[in-house]
């Protein structure tokens, strides 16, 4: 691979990353420790909307209340401040890599477009939830709904958990409403770990405002796909023991305060999408290459595919050489190899190629302090896997 610029005499180039993801948290937080010397003459900027990132693996122990906000969240802004990195606190609106440039906009309301360039780009910016299952054509009773009013208003009656942010605002508003009425009904859609964890926890919170409130699970066809049998079984079991009705059905639209499934309408007061990624609104205003539902497309390098000095890792990138699920445990390997990278890729070094673990350790939390543990072929579950996922998670949150 060709130099960026010679070793010896080497000007000042920026390094912009955008998101405020696991991988750039890592960096950033290498660079608070100890500058490093690939980085003495490079000017670094951050990008992301927001001063503050949710940790997503102990959300569902926040809204189960185990958690104060706080305890979940890592200050951005102070650690750019310790880092020596310039925060730029504006939500990305494109990405033209022709030009280098990432464009943004002062906040929500001021169409003003921000420009700023780089030499080398990192995308670490995660993704939105897979809203394609969402639709009216599919309710069971026309007659329940005004259709216009319906399609118009759609995707503000379903609540998706990314982004984040958002989704806690919006949770505390769930709550707020639930303590108002004596029987209210939460419906979470979704197959994966995220669903059935954010189900439970649900369950959790709304139990203790109320216990005849309800939450339930609409999981299409099978629940848990791409996990091991035993696991699975253990998952469902708890479910159960939570009295959480799990609907084997596709979810296909909302409207009215009914949720319409592949065969019935049923009651939601809240319904919550954990229905998989997609790529983030920015990247479908990008010249970059995508693939899928557009995901940036990198290879093991996890450099994209068409533009060798832009780099992306965690939800919003996916690999072409392999398939590989967007989780958090590939987030934060990946996500140590990219930094690695582009370290490597400012001196012209060889860059390293990132080969995930055939087996992961994957904790889910069950509403209350309880947890199940996979790794593998192996499984296990008690208090004690709980205690074991929140050592790891607060570990990261709190690392310096």
């Amino acid at each position: 691979m060709k130099k960026l610029f010679p070793k010896k005499q080497r000007p000042n180039k920026k390094l912009l990353l955008a998101g405020a993801g696991h991988a750039h948290i890592g960096l950033l937080r290498r660079l608070a420790r100890k500058r490093l010397d690939t980085l003495q003459e490079v000017e670094v900027s951050v990008i992301t909307e927001h001063p503050q990132t949710i940790y997503s693996g102990m959300l569902p122990g926040w809204m189960a209340s185990h958690y104060k906000r706080s305890e979940i969240s890592i200050d951005i802004a102070a650690l750019c401040r310790r880092a020596g990195v310039t925060l730029i606190q504006r939500p990305i609106i494109a990405v033209d890599a022709d030009t280098q440039t990432v464009i943004t906009v002062k906040n929500a309301k001021d169409a003003k477009d921000e420009r700023f360039d780089y030499e080398l780009l990192s995308l670490n910016t995660g993704a939105d939830t897979d809203m394609t299952w969402l639709n009216t054509d599919g309710l069971v009773n026309e007659d329940l709904i005004d259709k216009d009013l319906a399609d118009k208003n759609l995707k503000n009656t379903v609540i998706p958990v990314r982004p984040i942010f958002n989704f806690v605002e919006q949770w505390q508003q769930i709550l707020k409403q639930a303590e108002q009425v004596s029987d209210y009904k939460v419906a979470v859609v979704g197959a994966g770990a995220a669903a059935t964890e954010l189900v439970m926890a649900a369950q959790f919170a709304l139990q203790q405002i109320n216990p005849s409130h309800q939450a339930y699970l609409v999981c299409g066809e099978q629940l848990l796909s791409g996990f091991d049998a035993g696991f699975r079984s253990r998952v469902i079991k708890q479910l159960q023991r939570r009295n959480i009705e799990i609907i084997y059905e596709r979810a296909k639209g909302l409207a009215g305060g009914k949720l319409a499934t592949s065969k019935q309408t049923l009651a939601a007061d809240a319904t919550i999408a954990a229905t998989g990624v997609m790529g983030s609104a920015w990247a479908a205003q990008t010249n970059l290459e995508t693939v899928d539902k557009g995901f940036i497309a990198v290879n093991d390098k996890q450099q994209s595919t068409s533009h060798d000095n832009v780099f992306a890792v965690g939800d919003v990138a996916s690999r072409v050489d392999r398939e590989m699920a967007h989780s958090g445990v590939h987030a934060v390997f990946g996500g140590k190899v990219e930094a690695d990278n582009l370290l490597a890729y400012l001196v012209g070094d060889k860059l390293k190629s990132y080969r995930p673990k055939n087996r992961t350790l994957y904790l889910l939390a069950c509403g209350d302090k309880y947890a199940i543990g996979s790794w593998g072929n192996f499984s296990a579950q008690g208090c004690w896997i709980w205690y074991l996922k929140r050592y790891i998670d607060k570990r990261f949150v709190n690392a310096k």
